[in-house]
């Protein structure tokens, strides 16, 4: 019985930390949002090419690759 208590009242305390970090932020905000008035298509478009862009700096392998290699 003891530790039904116990356990309740963890669960109660750890909910209640998890509220007090969700005060004060809309719900579904990443943090991560675009500016407001930004096309979509816009957006996407920019995305796309810093992505390319960023594919650009990957260097080619050299060999292809075996997942059961066991060491070097």
């Amino acid at each position: 019985m003891r530790l039904v208590l116990i356990v309740a009242a963890a669960a109660i305390l750890l909910s209640g930390q998890a509220h007090a970090q969700m005060k004060g932020r809309p719900s579904g905000d990443t943090g991560a949002s675009a500016p407001k008035g930004e096309d979509p298509k816009k957006r996407m478009e920019r995305e796309e090419a810093a992505a390319k862009a960023a594919m650009k700096n990957v260097p080619d392998s050299k060999e292809k690759y075996d997942p059961w290699k066991i060491g070097k």
